[in-house]
C-alpha cells in the first residue's frame, strides 16, 4: 500500500538533526484491512508496575467501517496487558478515544480492567485533528493512576488500588501494532494510516515529559535525555518504523532500544515503509 493510497501528501523529515544527527524520515503505511506489525512478548516490553506506551498515528480516515467497533492502533491486550484503541458506533463514526489496562486491584479487591476514555464528548474534536498526533498512555503504581494523553495533554484518568501491579496471563500475546492482536500472529480491528515511533517506558512519564516528546509536533531522539525529558534509561521499546542503524532491513523493524525486540511486518512490503513523518 502506498502513501498516496493513503490519500496523504508526501512529505520529508522535519524532525530536528543535532548532533547526534537523529532524525525521522520514514513511518509504516497501514491499510486497515490485515497489516500488522509484530514484536515480542518479552518481559522488558511487559513492565508490571509503572508503564508509558506512545506512537505517533496519522489516520487516513476517522470514519472507520462500520462492522467493527475497536481500532487498536497499538497494544498487547488479551486476558491481561494494555492498549490504546478508538471506538466507533455502527454507522463507522468515531465516538471514543480509549485505553485499556489490567491491573491486580482495581480498589475492590479484585483484578480488573481499567478504561479511562476521553468519551463521547471529545469525538467532534478527535474527528476535527489532522495529520499525526501523539497518544500515550501511562500508569503509576505508586498511586494507582492511568492516564490517556494525546499531544502530551492528559484527556483522561481512571485509578486503581495503590501498589497494584500490571497483569499479564499465560495467554499474553505478542505485542502488535496496526491491529486488536487476537494471537501471536493475527489480529482483528485493524487500522488505517501512517504509524510512527511507537515506545514503551517501565516508568510512568510525567506530564511535562509527555509534552516534551510531544515536542510541538516533532519526534525527539528518545535514547537522549534533553530538557524535560528524563527517561531515557527508561526506554525498553523504541520501534521507528522505517528508520534503521543496521538490523532493520523489511520486514524487519528495528528495536532501537537496548532490548533488541525487533518487530516484523506482517502482510506488508517494503512499499509501506513511507515518508510521511511528524
Amino acid at each position: 500500500m502506498l502513501a498516496l493510497k493513503l490519500g496523504l501528501s508526501l512529505v520529508s523529515s522535519n524532525a530536528p538533526s543535532g548532533a547526534s544527527g537523529f532524525a525521522n524520515e520514514y513511518s509504516l503505511a497501514f491499510d486497515g484491512v490485515d497489516d500488522i506489525l509484530i514484536t515480542t512478548k518479552d518481559s522488558s516490553i511487559m513492565p508490571t508496575d509503572n508503564l508509558t506506551i506512545g506512537c505517533w498515528i496519522n489516520p487516513s480516515t476517522w470514519a472507520f467501517p462500520g462492522n467493527s467497533q475497536v481500532y487498536y492502533p497499538f497494544g498487547c491486550v488479551k486476558s491481561g496487558g494494555w492498549g490504546i484503541f478508538f471506538v466507533n458506533n455502527y454507522n463507522g463514526t468515531i465516538t471514543t478515544f480509549s485505553s485499556i489496562i489490567r491491573v491486580s486491584d482495581t480498589g475492590g479487591g479484585s483484578a480488573g480492567y481499567l478504561q479511562p476514555s476521553a468519551g463521547t464528548g471529545f469525538s467532534s474534536t478527535l474527528r476535527a485533528l489532522t495529520g499525526f498526533h501523539y497518544i500515550a498512555l501511562t500508569y503509576d503504581k505508586t498511586t494507582g493512576v492511568c492516564s490517556l494523553s494525546l499531544d502530551g495533554v492528559e484527556k483522561a484518568t481512571l485509578s486503581a488500588a495503590a501498589g497494584a501491579d500490571i497483569v499479564y496471563s499465560a495467554s499474553n500475546i505478542n505485542l502488535m501494532f496496526g491491529a486488536d492482536a487476537q494471537t501471536d500472529t493475527t489480529g482483528h480491528n485493524f487500522f488505517g494510516g501512517n504509524i510512527d515511533e511507537g515506545s514503551v517506558w517501565n516508568k510512568a512519564l510525567t506530564s511535562a515529559e509527555l509534552l516534551a516528546v510531544y515536542n510541538g509536533g516533532v519526534p525527539i531522539d528518545l535514547l537522549s535525555n534533553a530538557g524535560d525529558y528524563v527517561s531515557s534509561s527508561n526506554l525498553q521499546g523504541w520501534w521507528r518504523n522505517g528508520d534503521t542503524e543496521g538490523t532493520g532491513v523489511y520486514p524487519t523493524i528495528e528495536d532501537y532500544s537496548t532490548n533488541s525486540n525487533d518487530g516484523t511486518m506482517t502482510n506488508m512490503d517494503s512499499s509501506d515503509i513511507v515518508t510521511v513523518v511528524p
